[in-house]
């Protein structure tokens, strides 16, 4: 037996058995340190069930604060009125009382007692107006279980609810709709990227903004058969789980579900805001990944209508193409194509959310690379689930080796039937252009398991994980699926990203009046390529070559990326498009601008 030494310089034992062993030694370690994760990303995005790393659960997040409104907020005169959901089921179980307080700063501005007769607990409070800051200030939210007897100490605070505060009259008011993408699977809600383009919006205008966020993961773009006769209205006669205050608001939308769908979801912001007497500014959307089925349709397309993705997206993300019967309704696994196969495509949903009291403008978000050639492999066990027998358990094994591959095809795919959408919508207004599909600018480095990874690697590192571990074994009818959930969604530099791209968006920086921030560029791509040959890029400020001192950042469109201090650069397709290059410029002060082509390219 050999002894270990730990310091020295002893001799390293060497020869092609023992190089093999360390290889697989390595391969080994390299297996279990990913292969928690990548068992997970099945359920992208509110997919199938899968294993969860076992952990001790973050018991000091709770009493939690799952929600606060605050109406109006910003406000013009007047108090502001709230209201604060707290949920601990252990305190509820205990028939204890929580105490819970709003703070600005050092400052308090409201507090209670709220008693836990149920798992989530409300109190109402008003903040005078002259309380209010007349700037936006940041509040601070949280709970704690209050003393039972006067000889005892109150517990210590769960986790902070954090939100802001400030006067007035006319906010700009974002709602959000669609799956796990725009809820932010894994996020506190101030860290999803919705509330950040709002947030960064109101700043920009001065005028504060107001998130209403009607979002669920694991949301279908639209269900044909769900409400009864597709028939919208009937969705607000009907209540979910995971909306305790049936205001339409999802506050356990961590939890997954394939309903409200996307138009349900509409009809609800709709609703809230004629009750409201308000209208909207903008309504950020996005839907029908999980009606193809996240893993066992785009992953290795086993459910029934998802092996030729062109098709596949076409149906469920353009609502072209869909056969009189659902043929994956009877699928033996939990898949979101049972009920959202077939049904409208995108531009009924842009033009749905354009009708909105308001007539808001919709920024369409465009998907990542949630998993790309650039993410390490995936375990065949990924296939060995309930349900998965025989011929598919085949089928399943032999496409996994082109999980990664079909996931960058759905997602440009997907994209480029989101622009059609926006594109079509704005040709049919009698209002002028109001969609556009943004860009997150991911790529294919940006993906989980990647060097440069901006979506969570883990089922419990992410701030969420807290709620999910009490919420989804009382709430979920998969428990497992839903603790580990958040794997593959935008992180919390992932939402940043995405939000301040879409602030770099041009129609959305015309829609609100916002100062441009660099040149006038024009970026020229030719409209015809061959794939694999060099196709040139260059941009022009005013029809002349760009002043020198700027740096460009390419994004061509296909999931790469490269940065230069050139103007013009050349780049090879390797497959088939259509392709939309965008451009962002810096200048020397680190101001930024984006510029895209007015038109695809396509290589054949």
């Amino acid at each position: 037996m050999r002894q270990r030494t730990r310091t020295g310089t002893s001799p390293v034992p060497s020869g092609p058995g023992v190089d093999a062993r360390a290889s697989r030694a390595r391969a080994a370690r390299r297996f279990a340190a990913v292969g928690a994760v990548a068992v997970l990303l099945g359920q992208l995005l509110g997919g199938h069930p899968a294993v969860a790393q076992a952990g001790a659960l973050p018991g000091s997040a709770f009493p939690l604060v799952l929600d606060v409104d605050m109406t109006p907020n910003p406000v013009c005169s007047g108090p502001v009125h709230g209201r604060v959901q707290v949920y601990d089921p252990a305190t509820a179980k205990a028939g204890a009382t929580v105490e819970w307080r709003v703070r600005a700063g050092a400052k308090q501005l409201a507090g209670g007692r709220v008693a836990m007769t149920a798992g989530v607990g409300t109190a109402t409070f008003d903040i005078p107006f002259d309380q209010v800051p007349a700037t936006e200030t940041a509040l601070q939210i949280d709970a704690r279980t209050a003393a039972s007897a006067e000889d005892e100490k109150p517990g210590r605070y769960g986790k902070v609810w954090r939100d802001t505060l400030r006067r007035g009259c006319d906010p700009v008011r974002v709602a959000s709709v669609g799956d796990s993408v725009v809820w932010g699977q894994g996020l506190d809600h101030d860290q999803k990227f919705p509330y950040l383009t709002g947030q960064m919006l109101g700043r920009e205008t001065g005028r504060g903004h107001q998130q209403l966020d009607y979002s669920i993961s694991g949301a279908v773009l639209d269900a044909p058969e769900l409400p009864a006769g597709n028939k919208d209205a009937a969705c607000l006669r009907t209540t979910e789980k995971q909306d305790p205050d049936g205001d339409g608001e999802m506050e356990f939308g961590e939890v997954t579900q394939q309903m409200p769908d996307v138009f349900c979801q509409l009809e609800k912001a709709g609703a809230q805001a004629r009750a409201g007497g308000y209208g909207l500014d903008l309504v950020v959307i996005n839907g029908c990944i999980n009606d193809l089925d996240p893993f066992f349709g785009i992953g290795v397309g086993i459910t029934p209508g998802s092996e030729h993705l062109p098709e596949a997206v076409k149906r469920e993300c353009s609502g072209v193409g869909a056969a009189p019967e659902n043929p994956a309704k009877d699928v033996p696994y939990f898949s979101g194509a049972k009920v959202g196969y077939g049904g409208r495509g995108m531009q009924a949903a842009i033009e749905k959310a354009h009708s909105l009291p308001g007539h808001p403008k919709v920024l369409v978000a465009d998907f990542y690379y949630a998993l790309s050639r650039s993410s390490s492999p995936i375990p065949l066990k990924r296939c060995s689930v309930p349900g998965i027998t025989a011929a598919r358990l085949l089928s399943c094994k032999g496409a996994l080796g082109r999980v990664s591959e079909r996931y960058e095809q759905y997602t440009q795919l997907a994209n480029a039937a989101y622009r059609q959408a926006a594109t079509a919508a704005n040709k049919a207004s009698s209002d002028g252009p109001y969609a556009t599909a943004a860009d997150g600018l991911f790529t294919v480095d940006n993906a989980v398991l990647t060097p440069d990874s901006k979506v969570w690697g883990t089922p419990v590192t992410d701030p969420a994980f807290p709620l999910r571990s009490r919420a989804c074994p009382e709430l979920s009818a998969t428990p497992v699926q839903c603790l580990s959930a958040a794997v593959g969604h935008p992180d919390i530099e992932g939402a940043r990203r995405y939000a301040e791209s879409f602030l770099l968006n041009p129609s959305l920086r015309e829609w609100f009046h916002l100062p441009r921030q660099g040149p006038r560029a024009q970026l020229k791509v030719p409209e015809h390529a061959h794939v694999g040959s060099e196709v040139p890029l260059s941009v022009t400020v005013d029809g002349t070559a760009p002043a020198t001192g700027y740096r460009y950042h390419w994004y061509f469109g296909d999931g790469t990326q490269r940065e230069t201090d050139e103007a013009a650069v050349t780049h090879a397709y390797d497959h088939k498009g259509p392709w939309l290059p965008r451009l962002v410029i810096t200048d020397r002060g680190g101001k930024k601008t984006l510029t895209e082509t007015p038109r695809a390219l396509t290589t054949d």
